[in-house]
């Protein structure tokens, strides 16, 4: 998840917005709301979060394999730095909702701090959504290091590179050059998609037998994400290009697997912090997986150039008074004002990840507080809102306005986004 909205992301908006995409299926899943799910087939716990492993993976950068070290540093800064700094946060924040009476998240301590993070990042309940991002470094620092393990070892057997020129004739085995130069990533994806899905399909058949608990749980939702985020790399390399089927057939295809799927195996829906709840055989979930990034990625597309085409258009006379042109002015306007709403979201998804569910808390409280004062909303349940911080309630079960939830939950955090990135311009 991208803290700010990089240059890359900027110019390739069709990931933006499968970014901003994959965000609000986050939120709504933990709304419990279900517009998106097109009747159960694509349940967002199916493959909300790796969306999110596609993304990354997609934009790996195979360069970084020549400065290991620097990459480690640039992502701890990137990833770990904020996500440390804001579980502190909400450390102190839980810490004074439990003396308030609260019972969401545990005591601040050390481990909580530093350790908790790693094993599955809930320990202080308001930031838990944010559980994805220590694991994700992890995930990029085990892929970093088998890709650069394995390419030295062949280097070591063989002496030569894999376009068979000497070891010896490059003078600085670290630089870019060597590194294209070198192994063919390209046609290697296949052989890392092959391995890490046999990786990711033996952690499911051990989670199904029971054997995935306590600290294996770590290794497990690594070894569970290692698919997708190869699916990413994969993707970019080989199947983008060729990504040309026609809509009309690609949709269906896509619900008639979920479909079947659904009918012989029920839900679909299994969790990947836990990695537990997993249907079906064990390609599964990981089925499920690709078709729902699979979906999304096809409507990005779409988006994408409906986004990118410039309208145009004479100057006819139309019945209102307005021209073609003063049409397409306005049209072009409310596109433009969608893009930037697409990039907000898709650049912010750190910020929005990190503290949708403190808006979503404080939402709850603005109801409380009308209770108290004015009597309303007195089908609120206040020992819920107490002690689940997925309880998300709204006046007489109106379930439409689980929007106000979403759409707050998405502007306040950008905001902060920006706000945080405007107090670093002015110190720099």
């Amino acid at each position: 998840m991208s803290t700010t909205i990089e240059n890359k992301k900027e110019r390739n908006i069709k990931f933006t917005i499968l970014s901003a995409i994959g965000i609000v299926l986050i939120l709504l899943g933990h709304l419990d709301y279900g517009i998106l799910t097109f009747g159960g087939l694509f349940p967002y716990y199916s493959y909300h979060v790796m969306i999110f492993v596609f993304v990354s993976g997609y934009f790996y950068k195979p360069d970084d394999e020549a400065h290991p070290l620097q990459f480690v540093i640039r992502k701890a800064k990137r990833l770990l730095l904020p996500y440390m700094i804001w579980n502190a946060f909400y450390g102190v924040i839980v810490m004074l909702m439990r003396k308030a009476g609260f019972g969401i998240g545990e005591e601040i301590s050390l481990y909580n701090l530093l350790i908790a993070p790693f094993m599955g990042g809930h320990q202080f309940g308001l930031n838990a959504p944010a559980w994805f991002i220590p694991a994700l470094f992890l995930l990029e620092m085990c892929d970093m290091a088998a890709r650069v393990m394995v390419r030295e070892i062949y280097i070591r057997i063989t002496g030569k590179k894999s376009d068979g020129e000497d070891r010896s004739t490059e003078t600085d085995p670290g630089t870019e050059a060597y590194t294209k130069k070198g192994i063919d990533y390209g046609k290697c994806e296949w052989i890392w998609m092959a391995l890490y899905l046999a990786i990711g399909v033996l952690v499911v058949y051990l989670a199904k037998r029971g054997s995935v608990y306590d600290w294996y749980k770590l290794p497990g939702r690594l070894m569970l994400m290692a698919p997708l985020f190869e699916f990413g790399r994969l993707y970019k390399k080989r199947i983008e290009k060729a990504d040309c089927i026609p809509s009309c057939i690609y949709f269906p295809v896509l619900f008639g697997i979920n479909l079947i799927l659904t009918h012989m195996h029920g839900g679909l829906a299994y969790s990947v912090v836990w990695v537990t709840g997993f249907a079906g055989s064990v390609l599964t979930p990981f089925i499920t997986a690709f078709t729902g990034i699979a979906l999304w990625l096809r409507v990005s597309v779409i988006l994408s150039s409906a986004l990118g085409k410039c309208v145009g258009g004479q100057n006819v006379q139309l019945k209102n008074g307005e021209t073609g042109s003063d049409q397409a002015v306005w049209l072009d306007r409310l596109k433009e004002l969608i893009r930037r709403c697409i990039l907000a979201v898709g650049g912010n998804t750190y910020s929005i990840c990190m503290h949708h569910l403190l808006v979503f808390m404080g939402i709850k409280y603005v109801f409380v507080l009308i209770n108290r004062f004015f009597g309303a909303c007195a089908d609120i349940d206040m020992e819920l809102f107490r002690n689940d911080i997925y309880y998300a309630y709204v006046p007489m079960g109106i379930s439409c306005l689980k929007l106000l939830y979403l759409a707050l939950g998405i502007m306040l955090p950008v905001i902060v986004a920006v706000s945080v990135r405007k107090l670093k311009s002015q110190k720099t």
